[in-house]
Parts: structure tokens; sequence; C-alpha cells
């Protein structure tokens, strides 16, 4: 019965991460999202425009990750580095999906915006997750809950 309890901590855990996630990644596209299409509608390129979205919503996007979704207590300046090199192989990603979809799928410039942000999106969670914060803390404060 012990090991069931523990596979249910886990999961409640990373549920936790998860919708913390999600909830944080709503505020992140609805800002990064005016940004590109703000800079589209003035007349920047949608590659262009992809480059200053994200670069408006990365500051945003680590302290929120940081405080809010990893509730992470560790040093901000090995944190950073680890989250732009996150950022950084997510973002690669997200240029890749949308030069593919545009040059060779010939999709609309939203649709490709819209997969190019879920391919970044999926990366940038396992990788700050996995990688780049430091949840000690909140596994020992969890599991202190248990006892």
């Amino acid at each position: 019965m012990a090991e069931n309890t523990e596979s249910t901590f886990n999961w409640r855990r990373e549920a936790g991460y998860l919708s913390r996630y999600a909830g944080s990644g709503v505020i992140n596209t609805i800002v990064g999202f005016g940004v590109i299409f703000i800079a589209m509608s003035v007349g920047f390129s949608p590659m262009v425009s992809n480059i200053i979205g994200y670069a408006v919503g990365f500051t945003l996007g680590f302290v929120i990750s940081k405080k809010f979704v990893f509730r992470s207590n560790g040093h901000v300046v090995p944190e950073s580095i680890r989250y732009l090199l996150a950022f950084g192989i997510s973002f690669a990603s997200n240029l890749l999906v949308l030069r593919v979809a545009l040059t060779y799928f010939n999709l609309h410039v939203v649709i490709s915006q819209l997969a190019a942000a879920m391919s970044y999106t999926l990366i940038m969670y396992l990788i700050t997750r996995h990688f780049v914060f430091d949840t000690t803390k909140e596994k020992s404060q969890t599991a202190d809950k248990r006892y």
C-alpha cells in the first residue's frame, strides 16, 4: 500500500507542476502572441515578429516558472543560465517548425505560429521540469505533509 501512496504522491506533484505551468502559459501566451500579432500588424515579417514576441516572454517566463510553477529555491544565476539554454533549444525548435510550416506545408501564418508555439511549449516544459529548476524544497515540503 505504501508503494501506491508513493505513486499517487508523484502523480499529484506532477499534476501540480503541469497545472501551474499551463496557467502561467496562458499568461505568457497572451503576452507573447499579443506582441507577435501587433508586430506583424505594423509590418514586421512573421519570423521577426516571432523573435520579438519570444524575447518579451523570456523574462516573464523565467520569473513565473521559478517563483510560481516550480517554486524553486535554487540560485538565480545557475538557473537563469540553464533557463537560457532551455529557451535556446525550445526556441530553435519553434523556429524550425515555423519555417517548415510556412515554407514546406504552406500553412496560414496563424496556424504556423500555433504549431511553432506548441513545439516550444512541450520542449520547454520537459527541459525546465527536469533540468532547469531546483524543486528540492517543494519535494521535501510535500513529503513532510505525508507523515
